[in-house]
């Protein structure tokens, strides 16, 4: 299946770092992952593999392997680091079965999503016009029409607003500007990613791209003040979700920024 990462946009225009855009990146890397899909610095305990063929400074598609081999996933993406889907997005079981097929504009569902269980029947059927579902129909292992469902429930921060607002305005209300680093004049935008267990705690919390170690380290530390969410569900099981949340430091508005939409990353 399609991994989902729910992204926190900034609010107030200041979603893109205009460095991430200007730097070059490598025509394709590799990397090796342990049972839970974290990376390895060495094939010690590598489960996983994944490639990444760029096909530009921020577009690319990454590609899973099996400990076998054979392909687990591939995901076509307009921008990598803004998680936005363009493309095929499809997934195989270990023996080669077709698992899921979807298809995204600029990071929206469009057409068709078709899931299969392991015998190759068909299991969901669902189709995508500018992101919005038009058909949706689920089936039994006998390939007997059943009660639609959703395929995805998104995990639920509980407190406040219990949606993405609740997440926004915690992270918000953690987060306060280091002396040392207004000291410096040090500013600009900070990626942290966390995953939310199928349990709902959170956990995983690294910063994915940063600006300066007090601001890091600031962010990371407000995340991890979240309280447990209602866990996200996949096909009616719970599953672990990432999220990767970019925040904002400006010393000329005095404050930080955290809000935006999320767009979503299941963790297989």
């Amino acid at each position: 299946m399609k991994k989902t990462t729910y992204l926190l946009l900034l609010a107030g225009g200041l979603w893109a770092s205009p460095s991430a855009a200007q730097q070059a990146a490598p025509s394709a890397k590799t990397e090796l992952l342990d049972a839970a899909l974290a990376v390895l610095p060495t094939a010690a305990k590598a489960q996983y593999r994944r490639t990444t063929e760029y096909h530009d400074s921020v577009g690319g598609t990454v590609r899973e392997y099996w400990p076998s081999g054979q392909l687990r996933s591939s995901t076509a993406y307009e921008h990598l680091q803004k998680n936005i889907t363009h493309g095929a997005c499809e997934s195989w079981y270990e023996d080669g079965q077709l698992a899921s097929h979807e298809y995204y504009v600029h990071g929206q569902l469009s057409g068709e999503r078709r899931l299969y269980f392991a015998t190759g029947q068909l299991k969901r059927y669902e189709q995508y016009q500018d992101g919005q579902r038009t058909i949706g129909e689920c089936y039994t292992a006998q390939g007997e029409p059943k009660a639609f469902s959703e395929y995805e429930v998104l995990p639920v921060y509980c407190e406040g607003l219990g949606d993405e607002r609740a997440i926004i305005a915690a992270i918000s209300r953690g987060i306060h500007y280091p002396a040392d680093a207004l000291a410096a004049g040090a500013q600009g935008q900070v990626f942290v990613r966390f995953v939310v267990l199928a349990d709902g705690q959170v956990d995983k919390v690294e910063v994915v791209k940063g600006v300066v170690p007090a601001l890091d380290a600031e962010t990371v530390r407000a995340v991890r003040q979240l309280q447990k969410f209602k866990p996200g569900l996949q096909d009616g099981a719970p599953v672990a979700f990432s999220f990767t949340v970019p925040v904002s430091y400006s010393i000329a508005q005095s404050h930080t920024l955290v809000g935006g939409r999320l767009s979503p990353r299941q963790m297989k």
